[in-house]
């Protein structure tokens, strides 16, 4: 099984929810946590790629979460 992230608008989430139900597919709303989650392990999956993490993006994150740096 495959897992794809979709950014929909708003006005049509309604819409692209009864589509999946339609194709009997399992859909999932991520919550802003979530999606910040995502995007750090991203950002991790790539420095271990690069062996490289830009400073200032790990600095943002502490900021984001209320660790004072």
């Amino acid at each position: 099984m495959k897992t794809i992230i979709v950014n929909v608008p708003e006005k049509i989430a309604d819409e692209v929810a009864v589509l999946f139900k339609k194709f009997h597919l399992r859909s999932r709303v991520l919550s802003d946590d979530e999606m910040e989650d995502l995007a750090i392990a991203k950002s991790i999956e790539e420095g271990m790629k690069t062996e490289d993490i830009p400073e200032e993006e790990i600095l943002e994150f502490f900021r984001k979460n209320g660790i004072k740096v």
